[in-house]
């Protein structure tokens, strides 16, 4: 039975010389892909995939130029998706420039000479794992500079109640059970109010 569209993965299509219509769904078809609509390199693909919210930005070019390259920095920046190239430019160089502009999976031939459907698993697959490790990243960056914050805010009520380590630790303990608050954010009123209105 065949997938139904909404099943499908939606793209959006970039490239200068597209396939015909019949020949490009039946490969997006094969790679259980569907097709949003055809974007040329030089358009403004940034408003493309603001308006079209594509799962994954195909495309397809001889060799990408850098107003191009320059274009998907822009749209990494702003919505983050899995975008597959596919060029017959096999240069090093330029294929790390792609990849540094936000290209998740660079591939060298044409879209009906390649596995699509495998690629796209890839580039999705691939997405996700530099998604969540970023996020991870992120989580542990705020953790520890909640860590700092408590640490700093610890050091401050030693120095000016003349208290040792534990006991400061446990005045900050308090405070937070007594306020219902986050342990942080009492941290960063002690830091910020001075002490006799903690």
């Amino acid at each position: 039975m065949e997938m139904g569209n909404l099943d499908k993965r939606s793209i959006l299509y970039v490239s200068a010389n597209p396939l015909s219509g019949l020949e490009l769904r039946d490969c997006l078809n094969r790679a259980r892909c569907r097709l949003l609509d055809v974007v040329r390199p030089n358009s403004d693909i940034l408003a493309w995939v603001l308006r079209e919210q594509p799962d994954l930005l195909l495309i397809d070019v001889d060799s990408p130029s850098f107003a191009l390259l320059e274009s998907l920095e822009v749209v990494a920046s702003v919505s983050a998706l899995p975008v597959v190239m596919l060029s017959r430019n096999r240069d090093g160089h330029l294929i790390r420039r792609a990849i540094n502009a936000g290209v998740t999976y660079y591939e060298v031939g044409t879209i009906g000479h390649l596995e699509l459907g495998a690629i796209v698993d890839a580039a999705i697959a691939g997405f996700e794992r530099l998604r969540n490790l970023s996020q991870a990243m992120e989580s542990a960056r705020v953790k520890l500079a909640e860590s700092y914050r408590i640490d700093r805010a610890r050091s401050h009520l030693m120095m000016k109640l003349g208290i040792a380590e534990e006991e400061a630790r446990v005045k900050l303990l308090s405070l937070a059970r007594e306020r219902q608050r986050r342990l942080v954010d009492v941290a960063d009123s002690v830091l910020t109010v001075p002490l006799a209105m903690v």
